[in-house]
């Protein structure tokens, strides 16, 4: 005889974020009538995300993190974006794909923070300064030839986005034990690589949001809502500008998916052969 299912509550979402009636809508326990008109974005962002509201110094280093991450011409999810918009998708859809397009790669300023927890970890567990930490963790990263996330970009080599992030977060009084871990990083690289390895602007938004109390998690979370507002504008430029499909040949410029970059010149498979006998009907 089976047993009898046990009383249970009915189903209903559980959250410490967000509640709402016919009457009101209440965020982190604020009224969303009081904060709006009162909280910039920036502000928003870091109630819903951390649960209080940010010191003034927390509230202009986000801003400052979002605007200076938002827009970076082509990269590998406006690209994505503008070939789901090429193809037809809708916004949504299209802002979509840009945004899986974000990945181990691309806006990573989780990963280089993560690393950072790890050298400031090492520190204390080891007895040894950061500096100390920081030095071994490179030279360890290289000897495995692991890439080191938060440092270099092949398109510009020093970002120039790095120098004002950190000044600002060095003028708010933001920059604390994290900053200094990613700087005694860069200093590290230069004896560990020969050449010095500037950090870029994830990197540069992962020990700065650190020090302003974001998780890494929280801070991909930031990196994703200030890079789609990019992302919407690449999709609303493709299908207002451009040609669907971007395989026009009457374009002054030869397009990606142009049969002229798809013919036998590009392609190094197999040369042509006939099917198998035995699979011919």
């Amino acid at each position: 005889m089976s047993e009898p299912l046990r009383e249970q509550t009915p189903f209903h979402w559980k959250s410490n974020i967000a509640w709402k009636n016919r009457d009101r809508i209440v965020v982190r326990g604020y009224d969303v009538n009081e904060l709006t008109g009162n909280l910039d974005f920036g502000q928003m962002l870091f109630l819903v995300l951390k649960g209080e509201l940010p010191t003034e110094a927390q509230a202009r280093i986000t801003n400052a993190m979002m605007v200076s991450l938002a827009e970076h011409a082509m990269s590998p999810s406006s690209a994505t974006v503008r070939f789901a918009t090429s193809g037809g998708a809708e916004l949504n859809g299209a802002v979509s794909a840009g945004v899986a397009a974000i990945g181990r790669l691309h806006g990573t300023a989780d990963r280089p923070a993560t690393m950072y927890i790890g050298v400031r970890r090492r520190a204390e567990d080891e007895g040894i300064s950061i500096e100390e930490a920081a030095a071994l963790t490179v030279r360890e990263m290289r000897a495995r030839r692991e890439n080191m996330p938060g440092f270099h970009h092949a398109q510009h080599i020093r970002d120039p986005r790095t120098v004002r992030l950190l000044e600002l977060s060095d003028k708010w009084g933001i920059s604390g034990t994290y900053v200094a871990i990613a700087r005694a990083m860069e200093d590290a690289t230069e004896e560990v690589f020969g050449r010095r390895l500037w950090i870029n602007g994830p990197g540069a938004m992962g020990c700065i949001g650190l020090d302003a109390g974001y998780s890494p998690l929280e801070m991909k979370a930031m990196f994703i809502t200030c890079r789609t507002l990019s992302l919407c504008a690449h999709s609303i430029e493709e299908s207002t500008r451009e040609k669907g499909w971007r395989a026009s040949e009457n374009s002054d410029m030869v397009q990606p998916l142009s049969l002229q970059m798809q013919g036998p010149d590009w392609y190094d498979g197999p040369a042509d052969r006939g099917l198998p006998s035995a699979f011919v009907d």
